[in-house]
Protein backbone atom coordinates (compact mmCIF):
# COMPACT_ATOMS: atom_id res chain seq x y z
CA UNK A 1 0.00 0.00 0.00
CA UNK A 2 2.96 2.27 0.65
CA UNK A 3 4.07 2.09 -3.01
CA UNK A 4 0.62 3.22 -4.13
CA UNK A 5 0.76 6.21 -1.78
CA UNK A 6 4.26 7.08 -3.09
CA UNK A 7 2.99 6.83 -6.67
CA UNK A 8 0.14 9.26 -6.02
CA UNK A 9 2.41 11.70 -4.18
CA UNK A 10 5.10 11.66 -6.88
CA UNK A 11 2.82 11.13 -9.90
CA UNK A 12 2.66 14.77 -11.07
CA UNK A 13 6.45 15.13 -10.79
CA UNK A 14 6.99 11.90 -12.76
CA UNK A 15 4.57 12.99 -15.50
CA UNK A 16 6.22 16.44 -15.65
CA UNK A 17 9.66 14.84 -15.97
CA UNK A 18 8.38 12.35 -18.55
CA UNK A 19 6.91 15.10 -20.71
CA UNK A 20 10.37 16.70 -20.99
CA UNK A 21 12.02 13.68 -22.66
CA UNK A 22 11.29 11.76 -25.84
CA UNK A 23 11.20 8.39 -24.10
CA UNK A 24 8.84 9.82 -21.49
CA UNK A 25 6.41 11.07 -24.14
CA UNK A 26 6.45 7.63 -25.81
CA UNK A 27 5.78 6.04 -22.41
CA UNK A 28 2.83 8.33 -21.69
CA UNK A 29 1.35 7.71 -25.17
CA UNK A 30 1.70 3.93 -24.71
CA UNK A 31 -0.04 4.08 -21.35
CA UNK A 32 -2.89 6.24 -22.71
CA UNK A 33 -3.40 3.92 -25.72
CA UNK A 34 -3.23 0.93 -23.35
CA UNK A 35 -5.95 2.49 -21.18
CA UNK A 36 -8.05 3.01 -24.31
CA UNK A 37 -7.52 -0.65 -25.20
CA UNK A 38 -8.66 -1.77 -21.75
CA UNK A 39 -11.80 0.36 -22.03
CA UNK A 40 -12.47 -1.09 -25.50
CA UNK A 41 -11.99 -4.64 -24.24
CA UNK A 42 -14.30 -4.01 -21.28
CA UNK A 43 -17.11 -2.70 -23.53
CA UNK A 44 -17.08 -5.36 -26.24
CA UNK A 45 -18.42 -8.87 -25.76
CA UNK A 46 -15.89 -10.51 -28.06
CA UNK A 47 -12.77 -9.16 -29.67
CA UNK A 48 -9.74 -10.48 -31.45
CA UNK A 49 -7.13 -11.98 -29.08
CA UNK A 50 -4.44 -9.82 -30.66
CA UNK A 51 -6.11 -6.68 -29.30
CA UNK A 52 -5.73 -7.94 -25.73
CA UNK A 53 -2.11 -8.92 -26.38
CA UNK A 54 -1.36 -5.53 -27.98
CA UNK A 55 -2.95 -3.76 -24.99
CA UNK A 56 -0.78 -5.78 -22.64
CA UNK A 57 2.37 -5.00 -24.64
CA UNK A 58 1.56 -1.27 -24.72
CA UNK A 59 1.01 -1.21 -20.96
CA UNK A 60 4.29 -3.04 -20.31
CA UNK A 61 6.26 -0.86 -22.73
CA UNK A 62 4.76 2.31 -21.27
CA UNK A 63 5.30 1.23 -17.67
CA UNK A 64 8.91 0.16 -18.22
CA UNK A 65 9.73 3.32 -20.18
CA UNK A 66 8.14 5.49 -17.50
CA UNK A 67 10.15 3.67 -14.82
CA UNK A 68 13.38 4.33 -16.75
CA UNK A 69 12.50 8.02 -17.11
CA UNK A 70 11.64 8.31 -13.41
CA UNK A 71 14.92 6.66 -12.37
CA UNK A 72 16.94 8.78 -14.77
CA UNK A 73 15.41 12.08 -13.67
CA UNK A 74 15.69 11.08 -9.99
CA UNK A 75 19.37 10.16 -10.40
CA UNK A 76 20.34 13.41 -12.06
CA UNK A 77 18.44 15.58 -9.59
CA UNK A 78 20.88 17.07 -7.06
CA UNK A 79 20.35 16.49 -3.38
CA UNK A 80 19.08 19.63 -1.66
CA UNK A 81 20.61 19.83 1.80
CA UNK A 82 18.10 22.55 2.70
CA UNK A 83 15.33 19.91 2.50
CA UNK A 84 17.20 17.30 4.57
CA UNK A 85 15.50 15.91 7.68
CA UNK A 86 18.08 13.43 8.94
CA UNK A 87 21.84 13.11 8.48
CA UNK A 88 23.36 9.85 9.68
CA UNK A 89 27.07 9.30 10.19
CA UNK A 90 29.58 7.04 11.95
CA UNK A 91 31.74 8.30 14.80
CA UNK A 92 34.91 6.57 16.04
CA UNK A 93 35.01 5.37 19.64
CA UNK A 94 38.21 4.24 21.38
CA UNK A 95 37.72 1.99 24.41
CA UNK A 96 40.56 2.62 26.89
CA UNK A 97 39.99 -0.61 28.81
CA UNK A 98 40.11 -3.00 25.85
CA UNK A 99 42.36 -0.78 23.66
CA UNK A 100 40.00 -1.24 20.72
CA UNK A 101 38.45 1.16 18.24
CA UNK A 102 34.96 0.80 16.77
CA UNK A 103 32.45 2.90 14.87
CA UNK A 104 29.23 4.04 16.50
CA UNK A 105 26.05 5.37 14.91
CA UNK A 106 25.23 9.05 15.26
CA UNK A 107 22.71 11.38 13.67
CA UNK A 108 21.76 15.00 13.22
CA UNK A 109 17.98 15.49 13.11
CA UNK A 110 16.15 18.56 11.79
CA UNK A 111 13.82 19.82 14.51
CA UNK A 112 12.58 22.75 12.42
CA UNK A 113 13.21 26.49 12.57
CA UNK A 114 16.91 25.94 11.65
CA UNK A 115 17.49 23.92 14.83
CA UNK A 116 19.16 20.50 14.53
CA UNK A 117 19.82 17.91 17.24
CA UNK A 118 23.01 15.86 17.15
CA UNK A 119 22.82 12.58 19.01
CA UNK A 120 25.67 10.11 19.58
CA UNK A 121 24.85 6.94 21.47
CA UNK A 122 28.06 5.99 23.29
CA UNK A 123 28.88 3.26 25.84
CA UNK A 124 30.36 5.84 28.22
CA UNK A 125 27.33 8.14 28.05
CA UNK A 126 25.30 9.58 25.23
CA UNK A 127 26.32 12.90 23.67
CA UNK A 128 23.62 15.35 22.66
CA UNK A 129 24.15 18.80 21.14
CA UNK A 130 21.86 21.34 19.54
CA UNK A 131 22.99 23.21 16.44
CA UNK A 132 21.76 26.14 14.39
CA UNK A 133 22.23 26.26 10.60
CA UNK A 134 24.67 29.01 9.66
CA UNK A 135 25.03 28.44 5.89
CA UNK A 136 23.83 25.97 3.29
CA UNK A 137 25.74 25.48 0.02
CA UNK A 138 24.89 22.94 -2.70
CA UNK A 139 27.09 20.22 -1.19
CA UNK A 140 27.95 21.62 2.24
CA UNK A 141 26.09 22.68 5.38
CA UNK A 142 27.63 24.59 8.28
CA UNK A 143 26.18 24.36 11.80
CA UNK A 144 27.09 26.34 14.91
CA UNK A 145 26.28 25.19 18.42
CA UNK A 146 23.21 26.75 19.93
CA UNK A 147 23.94 28.82 23.04
CA UNK A 148 23.42 26.88 26.26
CA UNK A 149 20.69 27.49 28.80
CA UNK A 150 23.00 29.86 30.66
CA UNK A 151 23.49 31.93 27.47
CA UNK A 152 27.15 31.03 26.96
CA UNK A 153 28.25 30.89 23.32
CA UNK A 154 29.96 27.71 22.13
CA UNK A 155 32.08 28.46 19.03
CA UNK A 156 32.23 24.78 17.90
CA UNK A 157 31.14 24.28 14.31
CA UNK A 158 29.88 21.14 12.57
CA UNK A 159 30.25 20.80 8.80
CA UNK A 160 28.49 18.26 6.56
CA UNK A 161 30.42 17.86 3.29
CA UNK A 162 28.66 15.77 0.62
CA UNK A 163 31.50 16.04 -1.92
CA UNK A 164 33.88 14.18 0.43
CA UNK A 165 31.22 12.14 2.35
CA UNK A 166 32.44 13.38 5.73
CA UNK A 167 31.12 15.24 8.74
CA UNK A 168 33.77 17.54 10.24
CA UNK A 169 34.08 19.84 13.23
CA UNK A 170 36.33 22.65 14.40
CA UNK A 171 36.71 24.59 17.62
CA UNK A 172 35.53 27.85 16.10
CA UNK A 173 35.42 29.91 12.91
CA UNK A 174 39.01 31.10 13.42
CA UNK A 175 40.41 27.64 14.07
CA UNK A 176 42.86 26.54 11.35
CA UNK A 177 42.29 22.86 12.14
CA UNK A 178 39.32 21.13 10.55
CA UNK A 179 38.88 17.63 11.99
CA UNK A 180 36.92 15.08 9.97
CA UNK A 181 36.64 11.87 11.99
CA UNK A 182 33.03 11.18 11.05
CA UNK A 183 31.99 9.18 7.94
CA UNK A 184 28.75 10.34 6.30
CA UNK A 185 26.31 7.47 5.86
CA UNK A 186 23.09 8.96 4.52
CA UNK A 187 21.09 12.14 4.07
CA UNK A 188 17.30 11.85 4.06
Amino acid sequence: MEWLNALFQNGPAIIRAASETGLGIVALVCIVIGCGGVIYLARTQSSHPWIGFLTFVLFMLGTMSLAVVALYTGAKRPLALADARLIQFKTPYYNEQTKTMRLLDASVINLGDKVWREFQERPDGNAEYYHLVRTIEPDRMLFVRRPGSNGEEDPTQLIVDLSHNVVCWRDGPDSPTLQCPYALISVQ
